[in-house]
């Protein structure tokens, strides 16, 4: 009699664990499906919405930053050489801003400074966008470089210039589209003033007040 009544009791025993284990497996087979689903999501952000926009960020930040030295790299005795990689950079208004008219007159200007002409070189200082939208292929970037100009056997003297750049994705490559002045930038030779050629984008008269400051954040 005793030990049937113990077989009885230990029934429902049995039955609760059965019931407790097959509840535990339930709940991780949901909380394993909420993880998946979790890191399918992250994934998913990362290979297809973060990655555009940060590729877009890198490509248009290292495109305004090449665009800017090379607009501001003259060497005057190969100035075909500067008009090469300057339209290799811009694209639509930044591009028509620089013409075969603007080369000719440095040119010109060269040749009148003769062995006086200075040779225009620069650095980048840092450069941060401002703008991107990865999805419409544009963007915006300040570009700050220290531009020097400099004669033979002269010192040279070193200017720090901003910039606002406008960029546009063209095919595969990100060009500048516009270009800004925060400051100002001239080509300059004692006696000789020829400015940079690009009017109303790329230079102005040079400026009698300090450069501003240059803002946070950039390369």
């Amino acid at each position: 009699m005793t030990s049937s009544s113990t077989s009885t009791s230990s029934t429902p025993d049995r039955d609760t664990k059965n019931i407790v284990a097959l509840s535990l497996a339930v709940i991780a087979v949901i909380v394993a499906a909420i993880c998946a689903v979790w890191f399918g999501y992250q994934g998913y952000q990362a290979y297809f919405v973060q990655k555009p926009i940060q590729d877009a960020r890198d490509g248009a930040v290292n495109g305004a930053e090449q665009a800017i030295i090379n607009v501001t790299t003259v060497d005057p005795e190969d100035t075909a050489d500067w008009k090469r990689r300057v339209d290799g950079s811009l694209t639509g208004k930044a591009r028509e801003q620089i013409t075969s008219q603007d080369v000719s007159n440095l040119n010109s200007m060269i040749t009148q400074a003769g062995p006086q002409a200075a040779t225009l070189t620069s650095r980048l200082i840092r450069s941060a966008p401002s703008e991107v939208d990865a999805d419409d292929g544009s963007a915006k970037v300040l570009v700050y470089v220290a531009a020097t100009s400099k004669r033979e056997n002269e010192a040279g003297v070193t200017q720090t210039m901003g910039f606002s750049v406008s960029m546009t994705k063209d095919g595969d490559n990100w060009k500048a589209s516009d270009i800004v002045p925060l400051d100002s930038l001239a080509y300059q030779d004692p006696g000789t003033a020829a400015a940079v050629p690009g009017g109303g984008g790329a230079s102005s008269p040079a400026p009698s007040a300090p450069a501003p400051s240059t803002p946070g954040g950039g390369n």
